[in-house]
This record gives C-alpha cells, structure tokens and sequence, in this order.
C-alpha cells in the first residue's frame, strides 16, 4: 500500500493539529473525561488524515488503443511497368495485390502511402481509412514515360526518415512499420542532377524509428520490358501497346529492365528488416503475421500505465461506526443531564 494524498500535505498537517488541539482541550476540561472518549476522538482524527493521505494500491493497466502506423513506400518508376511479375504481368499489379495482403492483415491500422518517381510524394498521410487506402491503391499506377528521370532505391530515405522522426516525436507510444515496394533497379543515372537518388547510408536514418517492416523485391533477373505510359485525352494516363526503347543502345531496341535484389537486400539488412521476393504471398503474408505479434507485444509494454486504486471504503465504514458511537454517547449524556435537570 502506498499513499497518494488527495489533498494537500499542509493541510493534512492542518486537521491533524486541530483534531490534537480538540481532543487535548476536551480531555482537560473535565478530569472525568472517559478514557473511551480520548481514544474514540483520537480515532477519528486518525481515520480523517489516513483518508485524506490517500491510501492506494499501486498496479498497472494497459491502455487498448490503435496505435499501429504503416507505412507503404512505393516505387513507381517506369521500371515498375515491366512486364515480368507472376508470368508476363506488371510488377505494378505485383504492388496492388501485396498492399492488400498487409493490409488484410494488419486490420486496425493507420496507414500512410509514400510513393517516389523523379521525386517523394505523401500520396496518402497517416489514416485510419482503409477502403480510401484500398480505393487509391485499385488507381495506383507508375510516373509518365515522358517525364521519368531515372530511378533510385535511395532516393526516399531521406524523406522517409524526417516524417518517421515526426510522427513519433508526435507519438512516442506508437509502434512504425514500413513496407518497401520496389524492383530496386537503378537506372538513367545522367538524369539524377535534376532529380537527387539520395545514399545508401540515408537507410541508416529510418532503422531508429521503426519497429518493423519488409522490403518486398519485384521482377526477375531475365528481365521484362515496359509498355510506355502517357496522358490519354481524356487526360488520364494509359498505357500502349508501345514499349519504352533503350535509345542509349545502338539501333534503340526495347529496354529491358531487371531486379536488383543484392540493392533491395541492402536496403533491408541497412534498416533491420528482411526481404521477400514476390509473388509469395504466404511468405508475406507470414511476415505480416509475424510483425503483427511483435508490434502488439510492443505495444503493450508502450501502453502500460501506473495506475492507484484508492482504498477508502474500509476506513469510511471505520468512520461512519466512529462518528455513530460518538453521536450516540453525546445523545445518552444529553438525556441524562436532562433527567438530572443539569439543563
């Protein structure tokens, strides 16, 4: 047991001075005081400052709470376009199935979508929403051939890492995972003065505020090609049946485009999470599981707080029985002063 006063400590030394002053004062004024009337005063007294020292056992609880953030940083250069996921499709379908994996599984979380072409886009900040997550995800498509310049795993790091920073000096409690999507190809490097592909060593920068996550590879080493992707008139973008072309190679032949996993597995070992090659959804469906667990025990331990329980009811029931004998002692004398007409 512990105390926690509920009012202030002067004024408990207050009460305790004047609960002594009264029954010192009420044991002189007559020397046939009771000896049971000193006790029982005292008693009271004693039980008043204990209540009002506020006598508590200490516990804790743990506060249930959403508090589980997502972060999915998608690559969405041309190279995503390349047509050699689960047979001849596009790595960027490879990206819509996996998100909604995680997301099946990780139900109840807030989730952000970072994306990065030629730069970092916030496609979606921190919600709760899953079906507008899962809406913008069914649209979600790669940067416009005409516009590409080239493309990094690097270059979200540093942009990944400042809005981790921020979020959890926001939310200390909450538990960060992050779901990298990428092919992890590099590529048209005398683009990247207009266009920064950041540094291996800026993964180094996210690792501290993360709980967990994957890197999850797509593509394969034979490579696939890449239809071109351009504003439709209606001005939406579309692909066509027109392959983007290698134009640095003699006689511009279509460009192939391939995975780097020894990029994509540094990215991981760097940030302190594994890879996974796609398709292989048990595998991330698995992990998904697994980091679920590890972030609830996290979460647990982040939301436990010190808790009191007041321990009043017993000293109240002391209290009420004390005050009761007291009133019923001063109602006997008062009746026998009366029948001895003292008053």
């Amino acid at each position: 047991m512990v105390f926690r006063p509920v009012i202030h400590l002067i004024v408990l030394v207050v009460i305790a001075l004047v609960a002594a002053t009264f029954v010192f004062l009420s044991a002189r004024r007559s020397l046939r005081t009771n000896l049971m009337d000193i006790i029982r005063r005292s008693l009271i007294a004693v039980v008043v400052i204990i209540m009002g020292a506020g006598p508590s056992i200490p516990g804790t609880i743990i506060e249930v709470t959403s508090n589980i953030e997502v972060y999915f940083v998608i690559d969405r250069t041309g190279s995503m376009g390349a047509e050699d996921w689960d047979g001849e499709n596009p790595r960027i379908d490879g990206v819509r199935n996996d998100v909604a994996t995680l997301m099946g599984v990780l139900t109840g979380a807030r989730y952000s979508i970072l994306s990065w072409d030629s730069s970092v886009h916030t496609d979606m900040p921190l919600t709760t929403d899953s079906s507008a997550v899962a809406s913008y995800m069914a649209t979600f498509t790669r940067e416009l051939s005409s516009s590409s310049q080239g493309s990094s795993i690097n270059r979200p790091a540093a942009d990944l890492a400042k809005l981790l920073k921020k979020n959890k000096e926001r939310h200390p409690e909450n538990i960060r995972t992050v779901f990298i999507l990428s092919d992890g190809e590099t590529s048209n490097q005398d683009h990247w003065s207009s266009a920064p592909s950041g540094a291996e060593d800026d993964w180094d920068d996210v690792k501290p505020y993360i709980d967990g996550g994957l890197v999850i590879g797509y593509g394969t080493e034979e490579g696939g090609k890449m239809k071109a992707v351009r504003l439709s008139n209606a001005g939406a973008q579309s692909g066509d049946d027109e392959y983007i072309h290698d134009k640095s190679q003699p006689g511009a032949p279509i460009a192939i485009s391939r995975i780097d996993e020894a990029a994509l597995q540094g990215v991981a070992s760097r940030i302190g999470v594994s890879y996974v090659h796609s398709p292989d959804k048990s595998a991330i469906d698995s992990y998904a599981r697994s980091i679920l667990d590890d972030a609830s025990k996290l979460s647990e331990e982040r939301n436990k707080r010190d808790t009191y329980r007041y321990i009043i009811w017993p000293f109240a029931l002391i209290l009420g029985g004390l005050l009761a004998w007291e009133g019923a002692t001063l109602a006997l004398r008062a009746q026998q002063l009366r029948n001895s007409h003292a008053i």
